[in-house]
């Protein structure tokens, strides 16, 4: 084909198989993206595979058939199928609630302030539910008659009964107003429930609590629920019900003790359990509830103390399914009980951050003792490792896509960042928070030192740069044999840790020096480049301030990125803030608070070229002025949340400037008293409800 012929066609004219394939490896801000650009990809978005991909969001916004967003919703060609109300206030919704009932399959309601009529009207349209989520929706359970057949406040239960029926996943998180009668009656309706959330809500497991709300009771089966209180032993009664189709349970962060053991009798055969931040748990319930769960897929014992070595070394035996662990906080953990971890030969994801008692031999001995090609997520964070540890685990944790070595101080060197850019090239996340030893070096790969001496030899021009990075001696011995030199004449009064950050400071003097001057080649590069993680979409460089513009301008260059965090990176300025926006178009979020040098002329660049740009963290960028928020409003169009803590230069007419910053839902600021989202602007300028 000429390149005219080739010129003659358009990507519209692309077959929809082609166009389907193409999409597959997109993610959701891409696949927005390419649906605008003509109206065959539009089109291409209502496939199935892509709507179950998405959920619409309504956060902290007025919903009604009159107003935006929802009267934009039902003007929406495209059907979708998820739904997520979080801090919304509801105004008359019955419109709209039928055009979500036509394609809805699950709906999620988080601190929605609704009462129980508001909540049949809206079940009452929704027949296709498969997936019902109530967290903290404290007013829709206060009356206690909540689905009460006896209560005139629910004309009809038949209608709701048949479009609860459907109903796979029940979420209950957060709760404190949940009781037995209302929980019983809201199952009742729910014959084949795969999934029970019950995180967070006010469970009763003592026996004492059960006997005053039931006293002297011969027979269970014909015990009338209480209205008052809700008790595990009722739990019970409810999971024996639904043992057949059950395989998610969740009690994760409440009293559940014990009464652990109690759920053996009812032959569940659950295949994920979320027992996180359960404290009143003890290594022998654990292990005894374990033993009786051979499916196990995915296990959730985050902040349980009690988990040891001997619950690792049983779990590996009675649960060799497990293909996702958390087991991070778990203080009494140790290296013998890590190395158990090598025997689950079907691991996905695991999580041992913030055992503080694991260290490097744990994981070299365990999990990264030999090539490994099925686990895709570790979190390392908080750990004494060393070096060594990072390298066993880039050696042979080769398809991981997600790692996370925050607070790795000792172990995150240049040297072993290197060996994780150089082999685990399907990272998809990287976080590197408060990994302080790091370098330009370690992202870049370039060789500072080579780059000083081999200017040196070039000639004059370039000697100033020893101005710039003088040589520093650590040992008597050192500073005896420079006795010759000027310098050595020169005495300094700061200590070690002040003289770390002028290196630090001058180390990048340097570096801008040279690239300034056009010193740097190709050959300065002598190891690996960040940006040949070319699939990274998350990069955490949280307190990496050794990191300068030089890794922005030489190294981050993904157009897939979408998360940045650059907080505490104080050597950052306008040069490499510039050259990183240009080279990651796709930053949804950006973390530059307690940025020094970031600047008012640094927002404006950004966020001129940064247009999917929703969260943006400025705290503590004392430089900031007005003028940072006309380029906020002006670039910002899809801008949700805003951090501006100790900007102080910003606050001058804060409420009436951002009022126009309609997507806004989220403002963090020092003394928030009345503010707390931007419908409290714009419902200040004009009452809309």
């Amino acid at each position: 084909m000429s390149g005219l012929e080739y010129g003659l066609h358009r990507y519209d004219d692309l077959p929809l198989e082609i166009v389907l394939k193409i999409f597959s490896y997109l993610g959701y801000s891409d696949l927005q993206a390419a649906g605008s650009t003509c109206q065959r990809w539009h089109a291409a978005l209502d496939q199935t595979e892509f709507n179950q991909r998405t959920r619409v969001c309504f956060s902290k916004v007025v919903l009604s058939d009159q107003l935006s967003p929802g009267v934009d919703l039902m003007r929406c060609e495209r059907r979708f199928q998820h739904f997520l109300f979080e801090d919304v206030t509801l105004g008359q919704v019955k419109e709209l609630m039928r055009f979500m009932g036509r394609t809805a399959r699950s709906l999620a309601l988080d601190n929605v302030d609704l009462n129980d009529k508001q909540f049949y009207g809206m079940l009452g349209v929704l027949p296709h539910l498969h997936s019902l989520s109530l967290k903290r929706c404290l007013p829709l359970f206060m009356s206690g008659s909540f689905l009460d057949s006896y209560n005139n406040s629910c004309p009809d239960l038949n209608d709701l009964a048949s479009n609860l029926a459907g109903i796979k996943e029940l979420t209950l998180c957060e709760n404190q107003y949940l009781t037995d009668a209302i929980l019983m009656r809201l199952t009742s309706f729910m014959p084949s429930l795969e999934a029970i959330n019950m995180s967070g809500c006010h469970i009763a497991f003592h026996n004492a609590i059960h006997r005053r709300f039931y006293p002297a009771t011969s027979s269970s089966d014909h015990v009338l629920p209480s209205e008052s209180v809700l008790t595990f032993k009722f739990i019970l009664t409810i999971l024996n019900l639904q043992r057949r189709s059950l395989r998610v349970l969740n009690f994760s962060h409440t009293l559940i003790g014990q009464a652990l053991l109690a759920l053996c009798d009812l032959n569940l055969q659950l295949q994920r359990l979320y027992l996180a931040g359960c404290r009143q748990l003890n290594c022998t319930t654990i292990r005894n509830f374990l033993a009786t769960q051979p499916q196990l897929c995915a296990l959730d014992l985050s902040a349980t103390m009690c988990v040891n070595d001997e619950n690792l070394a049983a779990l590996v035996q009675t649960n060799p399914q497990l293909e996702h662990l958390k087991v991070n906080g778990c203080l009494s953990i140790t290296n013998a009980g890590a190395i158990h971890l090598a025997k689950l030969k079907r691991l996905k994801s695991l999580d041992i951050s913030n055992c503080d008692n694991l260290t490097s031999s744990g994981i070299i001995e365990g999990i990264a003792s030999e090539e490994n090609p099925v686990i895709q997520e570790l979190n390392v964070s908080y750990l004494q490792i060393c070096e060594e540890c990072i390298k066993a685990i880039a050696s042979n944790l080769r398809c991981l896509r997600s790692l996370h070595l925050n607070h790795c101080v000792n172990g995150a060197t240049d040297e072993a960042i290197q060996s994780v850019i150089g082999q685990l090239r399907w990272l998809r996340e990287l976080s590197l928070e408060h990994c302080s030893g790091l370098t330009d070096a370690a992202l870049t790969g370039i060789n500072i030192s080579k780059l000083e001496m081999s200017r040196k030899q070039s000639g004059s021009q370039v000697s100033s740069m020893d101005n710039f990075y003088p040589p520093y001696s650590n040992t008597l011995a050192e500073r005896d044999s420079l006795a010759g030199s000027l310098q050595s004449i020169k005495i300094s009064l700061r200590s070690k840790a002040e003289d770390e950050i002028v290196r630090d400071a001058r180390r990048k003097q340097a570096m801008l020096a040279a690239y300034e001057m056009n010193l740097i080649r190709e050959d300065d590069f002598e190891g690996h480049n960040i940006q040949q993680l070319r699939g990274l979409r998350s990069l955490n460089l949280r307190g990496c301030n050794k990191i300068s513009d030089v890794s922005l301008k030489y190294g981050l260059k993904h157009i897939e990125l979408t998360r940045l965090m650059l907080s505490n990176c104080q050597q950052i300025s306008l040069l490499g803030m510039e050259a990183m926006a240009s080279s990651c178009p796709s930053i949804e979020e950006l973390d530059l608070s307690d940025c020094y040098n970031i600047t008012d002329k640094t927002i404006q660049v950004v966020t001129a070229k940064l247009p999917r740009l929703k969260a943006l963290h400025i705290s503590g960028c004392s430089q900031l002025t007005e003028h940072t928020l006309d380029a906020i409003i002006t670039n910002c169009s899809c801008l949700q949340t805003l951090s501006i803590y100790r900007c102080r230069s910003m606050y001058q007419d804060l409420e009436e400037r951002l009022s126009g910053v309609k997507t806004l839902r989220n403002l963090n600021m020092d003394n928030l008293t009345s503010i707390d989202n931007a419908e409290f602007f714009r419902l200040k300028k004009r009452l809309d409800y």
